[in-house]
């Protein structure tokens, strides 16, 4: 062991002392809120029960409905405060411990060893090592007894969706601009067919880029290790994050090694590559890669098709447009991307214009460009910072609109010439997810700040708004009866999407990354360990299957034809009964 001089030692009797209480006290700390959680729940607070027997009694009260909403609010974030605590604890409590011990080592090791002399004073620096050691040994039980506490006895913690739901009914509810619900569902004429094609899943998260598959009878188990359910799996030649759309028999992804980026053309029913096109050595394309997360990379981006163009966009720039045979209609750079995540924007097509939502420190806009040609149609400034969402299609009064979720405003295009065409400011920070759409309202969410409702159209403005869960990276998902959001630290939660009440929530042992997918009545929850999760698409929690693909995934799923196509970190797999 290597020697230490006197005030390296001193340094680590100090650090080692430092962690020790820090790991006492962040171990207390956790024992504390474990048995706070066990012994009280926070969602049977006397209070609001009180509040909720006096609204039965009175149910066109708006104040009583308020208070309770606040207080349900209210105890929902304590809950789950205390729930991640208890979890991240653990791990900082690993962290102070392994600090310590080793601190221990290294001093223990470089001690000098004296000779006892008869009649010497007591030896100080045997006390401190004695001392040291005792509570060396107190930090270990008590960290040993904080890491079961969180671990081994999570599962019985108590379940937020056994919460009593407070209904509020809605001729009674308010929105936050003091409208009644009621006055607010006047102002659009009727809530939207959508009725997805049950083949093609042309963009990310599908039709209109609104996380709804089309058709029926999708497997709800597999097993990627066993194989079970599993037709064919690939290993696609580069790594990227894009997830897979369908167009027909074909299925297309991107990926990338270092500079090189790539797009894929797979037979769906084979798993065969049937040709790859290169998006590399594109007139204007940087020398030096642009800023970016380095576990993405440069395909991150979902390619878009219709029935004869398929375009992929990269991180560095590179745009390229192709048949669906592999022939190269057309390819440009559109400019530096850089931002401090890097590019993920996926691409859409209306009609015949490709639709790119261009984010970079320099430059925010979204452009229209001919599929056929490559011309610019129109481009649109936008105003506000970078974000890391994906534009959607929504159709309100027979109005066909491609929406953004930024920094700060949602805002409407035309897919036709690129005019806005309303705008409402609601979020702020760094914005990853996309919109969920439904036949009346639109909603925007970014993690640490708040899910909004969105009224769309001219006077746009937020309906209600919710803060007790929200998303980092997966985009929420709506219909007209129900809203899911799933987050990043394994709650997910399903709401009224009218009025904002949550329905049912419930908590994963894993993040989600994945954007959820409604098929089938079902809801499609993948998580970062490549486990999905199938609940019924209710107002009650209804969890039907769990199945794991084998491997980490991050990529939203893809729907065609009773077959699910999901693409893990190292390989795609098509899953199918058939």
């Amino acid at each position: 062991m290597m020697k230490l001089t006197e005030k390296e030692i001193s340094i680590l009797k100090s650090i080692s002392q430092i962690a020790g209480v820090f790991t006492v006290i962040v171990a207390l700390t956790m024992i504390f809120s474990f048995i706070q959680l066990k012994s009280i729940d926070p969602l049977d607070n006397p209070a609001l029960l009180e509040l909720k027997e006096q609204y039965d009694k009175d149910p066109d009260n708006v104040n009583k409905a308020e208070q309770i909403r606040a207080m349900d609010l209210m105890a929902r974030k304590a809950y789950y405060a205390t729930r991640r605590q208890i979890e991240t604890g653990s791990y900082l409590l690993l962290a102070g411990a392994i600090v310590f011990i080793i601190c221990q080592r290294l001093i223990t090791g470089n001690e000098k060893v004296l000779p006892s002399v008869p009649g010497d004073i007591p030896d100080l620096a045997l006390k401190q090592k004695r001392g040291r050691q005792l509570l060396m040994i107190s930090a270990s039980v008590i960290t040993v007894g904080a890491i079961l506490s969180s671990f081994l006895l999570r599962s019985n913690l108590p379940d937020i969706r056994t919460a009593k739901t407070v209904k509020v009914e809605k001729s009674a509810a308010k929105d936050n601009t003091g409208y009644s619900l009621a006055d607010n569902e006047k102002t659009v004429i009727a809530a939207e067919e959508f009725s997805p094609d049950a083949t093609n899943y042309p963009f990310f998260r599908g039709q209109d880029s609104r996380g709804i598959a089309g058709g029926a009878g999708y497997p709800t188990e597999w097993d990627g290790e066993t194989g079970l359910n599993i037709k064919w799996k690939l290993q696609v030649p580069a790594n990227g994050k894009s997830s897979p759309v369908i167009w027909g028999d074909k299925l297309f992804v991107t990926g990338a090694n270092g500079t090189h980026g790539e797009l894929y053309c797979i037979d769906k029913n084979t798993g065969t590559i049937l040709w790859t096109a290169s998006a590399s050595e594109i007139p204007g394309e940087p020398s030096v890669l642009p800023e970016m997360d380095a576990e993405a990379g440069l395909a991150v981006s979902s390619a878009a098709v219709n029935s004869n163009s398929v375009c992929a966009i990269f991180a560095n720039g590179n745009l390229i447009c192709l048949d669906h045979y592999g022939n190269k209609k057309w390819a440009l750079n559109v400019g530096t991307l850089e931002n401090v995540y890097g590019y993920s924007s996926s691409l859409l097509i209306h009609e015949n214009t490709l639709i790119l939502q261009h984010d970079s420190n320099e430059r925010l806009s979204i452009m229209g460009f001919d599929t056929g040609t490559g011309q610019m149609i129109w481009e649109t400034a936008r105003r506000g910072h970078p974000v890391w969402s994906s534009p959607v299609i929504a159709t309100f009064n027979s109005k066909t609109q491609v929406v953004i979720n930024g920094n700060p405003a949602v805002t409407a295009f035309d897919p036709v010439d690129g005019k806005e065409l309303w705008s409402v400011d609601c979020l702020s920070g760094d914005v990853a997810p996309s919109l969920a759409v439904n036949g009346t309202m639109i909603y925007a969410v970014t993690d640490y700040q708040k899910l909004a409702a969105i009224k769309p159209g001219a006077g746009a403005s937020v309906v209600w708004e919710d803060n007790t869960y929200t998303s980092d990276v997966s985009s929420p998902v709506a219909n007209n009866h129900i809203l899911v959001i799933a987050t990043g630290y394994g709650d997910v939660a399903c709401y009224n999407p009218q009025e904002g009440d949550t329905l049912w929530t419930h908590y994963f042992m894993e993040q989600f990354y994945a954007s959820p997918v409604i098929a089938d009545n079902k809801v499609y929850l993948l998580d970062r360990a490549g486990t999905t999760h199938i609940v019924k698409a209710a107002d009650t929690f209804e969890l039907i299957s769990v199945s794991p693909l084998g491997e980490p995934a991050d990529c939203t799923p893809a729907f065609s034809d009773k077959k699910i196509y999901i693409r893990g970190k190292n390989n795609l797999y098509c899953i199918s009964q058939d």
